[in-house]
């Protein structure tokens, strides 16, 4: 026990090394003149633009409107993707028929069908939630079934002597021994969602942190931009750490059971 904590202590340290190092070398090169300061400003500009942005209240709204519309497109795809990934796992048949399809959707480039989306349902926040959705709910549909193609037979056995139905194994045995690979699922789906919302922001959106990374380099307003884009990366990178942690937390205990 005391052997893996030293390995993951020593783990974290070599993280956080890297990113002071990285942000050191950032910070050099933009103040020692070697970058032009427009395309590159130094990290601790960008932190003190950020904060003064949090601070006014400016990128309040455009902060809320892009998390509301991550969340709307994640717990569609995972509403949506969970119970499609279950049905291909349960029907053998309907996964073999539908796998090219779903191959072929993952590498389609969603945002190709954008101006269809904005003909349907105009220029709002709907094309956007509905890209962020597509981009989303193919990662939750093929864990979700690989997930619970995993779960080893002696569970099955349990279920069966137990004379459990259906939806009492699914309950109480399937869904919590499919949790991990399900959740890495939903962890992949988050991160695709978040990178659909801001990225279809830059061009559907009039609000939204892409909308305003977009408009502020459009103004050459490149302090703020770069406090926008900051904000945006320590969204993205607490999100994944968060998610991460709870991913890894349940695959130490499926592994433990």
């Amino acid at each position: 026990m005391d052997t893996t904590l030293t390995r993951r202590r020593k783990i974290r340290l070599g993280q956080l090394a890297v990113l002071i190092a990285a942000v050191s070398a950032l910070e050099y090169l933009a103040r020692s003149g070697l970058v032009d300061a427009i395309t590159l400003a130094p990290p601790s500009e960008m932190f003190t633009a950020m904060v003064s942005l949090l601070v006014s209240g400016s990128i309040l709204g455009d902060l809320v409107a892009t998390t509301l519309s991550v969340f709307a497109a994640f717990l569609l795809a995972t509403a949506v993707g969970i119970p499609i990934g279950w049905a291909l796992w349960r029907w053998n048949a309907l996964q073999q028929v539908l796998d090219p399809y779903l191959i072929a959707f993952y590498a389609m480039p969603v945002f190709a069908l954008y101006p269809l989306f904005i003909a349907i349902f105009g220029l709002n926040r709907i094309p956007i939630v509905l890209i962020a959705f597509f981009m989303s709910i193919v990662a939750i549909v093929v864990n979700t079934a690989n997930g619970f193609a995993k779960i080893r037979d002696v569970y099955h056995d349990v279920g069966r002597s137990l004379r459990l139905s259906r939806t009492q194994a699914f309950v109480h045995i399937y869904l919590p021994a499919a949790a991990p690979y399900i959740f890495t699922g939903l962890k992949l789906g988050f991160v695709y969602a978040l990178i659909g919302v801001i990225a279809s922001e830059f061009i559907l959106a009039n609000r939204g942190l892409g909308f305003q990374v977009a408009y502020d380099y459009k103004n050459f307003a490149m302090g703020q931009m770069y406090g926008d884009m900051l904000l945006v990366v320590i969204i993205a990178v607490c999100t994944g750490v968060v998610l991460t942690y709870v991913e890894d937390r349940l695959y130490r205990r499926s592994v433990s059971e």
